[in-house]
């Protein structure tokens, strides 16, 4: 009985020749971007800082600015009920600081309003006493009194952040969860794809196009994975919080590298 020839023994079959390490390239390709999407740090804020970096500390000698100085611009003293004109630019804040006592550089002058010009940007804003007191700006003015002393500071806090300072619900996580992703959904497709080449250079535009087309079919394949990938981890972590998205992260990645090593092993020599 003849036996066959060792170069004809069994081989294990798989995926093979060049898409089998097509295969392979897209798998590896996932599980880093899978890796890299670990690295999230959870809810990122997209509204503006709750207070501005300045603050402005009365005693009895004046007021003194603390902070990004630059943001404030004292635009001078005026006697109670003095008539005077102030633009008010859209991005800044014009803070009256009024005193009914005598003025420290004038004793002779009972009553006046230090007037300051903040720049705050756009959006509405309270000014916050002492830390704790807020006073609503209106038309983006404000005026304080300090007459009694009691006040101390004065700093301004961003409206529509102190409403999102509460927990956040189902939508604000999911937005938050895309808005720290490392990844959009097609966005290496939509990156690949571009036909505005097609009628150029005598042909060689369309060229081009068939080539970009080409690329964009193959990466359409890697984000369809990715979009699966990123969906699930978004849910786990709306419903469920950073670390649920970690894990579901690891278990695809941990997948990923076993259907890798898999392709290799069954692959053709």
């Amino acid at each position: 009985m003849s036996m066959l020839p060792l170069t004809t023994a069994w081989r294990p079959r798989g995926m093979g020749g060049g898409w089998g390490r097509l295969a392979r390239v897209i798998c590896a390709t996932v599980m880093i971007a899978a890796v890299a999407g670990c690295s999230g740090s959870g809810l990122k804020a997209s509204y503006k800082p709750v207070l501005l970096p300045v603050k402005l500390e009365v005693d009895r000698s004046g007021v003194q600015i603390t902070g990004e100085q630059s943001l404030v611009t004292p635009l001078g003293v005026f006697s109670i009920g003095a008539a005077y004109s102030l633009d008010d630019p859209d991005d800044a804040l014009t803070v009256v600081i009024r005193d009914a006592g005598p003025n420290p550089d004038d004793p002779r002058v009972v009553g006046f309003d230090r007037i300051y010009r903040v720049r705050s940007g756009t959006g509405e804003f309270t000014a916050i006493v002492n830390g704790t007191a807020t006073i609503q700006i209106a038309d983006r003015r404000v005026l304080i009194d300090v007459t009694r002393g009691d006040v101390r500071t004065i700093e301004f806090r961003n409206a529509q952040a102190t409403v999102q300072q509460g927990a956040p619900g189902v939508a604000d996580r999911w937005q938050a969860f895309w808005d720290d992703c490392f990844y959009s959904p097609m966005a290496l497709s939509r990156w690949a794809y571009d036909d505005s080449t097609m009628g150029d250079y005598y042909g060689l535009g369309f060229v081009w196009f068939l080539l970009r087309l080409l690329a964009a079919i193959v990466l359409g394949v890697v984000d369809l994975i990715l979009v699966v990938a990123t969906f699930l981890a978004a849910i786990a972590y709306t419903f469920l919080g950073q670390t649920a998205r970690n894990i579901v992260y690891g278990v695809e990645a941990l997948a990923l590298a076993f259907l890798l090593l898999l392709g290799w092993a069954t692959s053709d020599v």
